[in-house]
């Protein structure tokens, strides 16, 4: 009976804790291994930190990792379809549930090493640079993980480039415009209305400021071939320039 009261201690969390970041809130959250976690907006997850293990279960959204080195307590994050594991880095993770890239799950690491796999692979079993599921990113390096666990090719990124939400700042490359808007609704909301399927589908590029809508409006009809129709409710609609 002791044993298995011992056993069940062993295994149980020493710290517990689940935080979420709401409509543009950025959150900032010191855990008591030393590491330290930054949750962008409209972000949750779950923080347990055991004695052989330290884990995140990321709900939603995206966050900026920074490990506090420990060999005997690896860290993982589990997102979706990937299981993220360090010892010590800054990295940064993002796991939407639905826009552009719903169920998928991007990993840029700024400084160390981490390893993503499967989300079913276990750590121990993540060792061995043959696992056909894993991989292995240097600072510099990203990679995306489908909702089936399907990996992408690795590509190089500027480790300056890393969560530019940190700056203040939202990044679009070749993005449909009804999902950027998508994206800046998260932090604000931006009073858009596109009905039309041909300018939702309209492609944008660039980077934004996450606390300017105003601004992001302001510019498309600059690069796009659009045009602004105020209405009566006080939202903005996105229509076709002719």
């Amino acid at each position: 009976m002791a044993a298995g009261i011992a056993w069940y201690q062993w295994t149980q969390p020493t710290f517990a804790s689940t935080y979420a970041a709401k409509q543009g809130q950025r959150l900032d959250v010191p855990l008591p291994d030393g590491s330290h976690l930054t949750l962008d907006a409209d972000t949750r997850l779950e923080v347990s930190l055991y004695r052989s293990r330290r884990e995140v279960r990321m709900a939603h959204g995206q966050a900026m990792f920074t490990v506090a080195p420990d060999t005997a307590k690896p860290f993982d994050v589990l997102a979706g379809p990937a299981r993220v594991t360090v010892v010590g880095t800054r990295f940064a993770v993002r796991y939407m549930k639905d826009g552009a890239d719903a169920g998928t799950v991007n990993v840029a690491v700024e400084d160390g090493r981490v390893r993503v796999a499967d989300v079913t692979i276990d750590a121990r079993d993540q060792s061995s640079p043959l696992h056909p599921h894993s991989v292995e990113l240097s600072a510099g390096q990203g990679v995306q993980v489908s909702l089936s666990g399907q990996m992408s090719q690795v590509s190089s990124i500027s480790p300056a480039s890393v969560a530019p939400w940190r700056q203040g700042l939202v990044r679009f490359t070749n993005t449909p415009l009804s999902d950027a808007v998508h994206e800046l609704e998260r932090y604000h909301a931006t009073r858009l209305v596109i009905r039309d399927p041909e300018v939702a589908a309209l492609r944008i590029g660039g980077s934004y400021q996450i606390g300017r809508p105003d601004m992001f409006a302001g510019v498309l009809p600059q690069i796009l071939p659009v045009r602004l129709v105020a209405l009566a409710d006080g939202n903005t609609e996105v229509v076709k320039a002719h």
